[in-house]
């Protein structure tokens, strides 16, 4: 007989990032609900911008690489989201999730903050309003620690998705 713990099996999930402030959020969230062996394994990509598509795109890209249990993409609604890219996500059982219009409309929600219209708008807000570098994933711990998100999931349910992917209940 052999004394030997058995080794869980986490399920995995991809998760890509339009910019850089998009990985450092997506990797805060995996530091936050993903630790030790709670929630799934996360592998975090930046896209790199360019657009839906490439994001799109990079998230296809890495599928065919390496195989995943899940995926999904964070990305800003401010450009349209063409039929062939959301096809190619459903193709490849990709989650396509938004961030209204920008990730720092997203991340004023998660503040409380009304929300601009206009993607520059919401990035010039949340630099007046935090003084934080958005793309350092230490900042968010202290910006928005975990018993807000956890708040703010009741009602924004993009981020109630987002969450659900990385806890492995969706």
């Amino acid at each position: 007989m052999s004394n030997k713990k058995q080794r869980q099996i986490r399920a995995t999930l991809l998760a890509v990032g339009e910019g850089d402030t998009e990985e450092a959020f997506l990797k805060y969230l995996r530091s936050t609900y993903c630790s030790g062996n709670a929630g799934v394994s996360v592998t975090v990509m930046n896209a790199h911008g360019k657009g839906p598509g490439n994001v799109v795109g990079t998230a296809v890209g890495h599928l065919r690489m390496r195989a995943f249990d899940r995926a999904l993409t964070l990305m800003d609604t401010d450009l349209e989201w063409m039929k062939k890219d959301r096809e190619a996500a459903r193709k490849n059982k990709i989650d396509l999730i938004g961030s209204t219009p920008c990730i720092e409309g997203l991340l004023l929600r998660l503040l409380g903050k009304p929300v601009p219209s206009q993607s520059v708008q919401c990035k010039k807000a949340m630099a007046q309003l935090t003084k934080v570098d958005l793309t350092d994933q230490g900042a968010y711990a202290n910006l928005i620690p975990k018993a807000r998100l956890d708040v703010a999931r009741l009602d924004i349910p993009e981020l109630d998705q987002l969450l659900r992917l990385l806890e492995g209940t969706l």
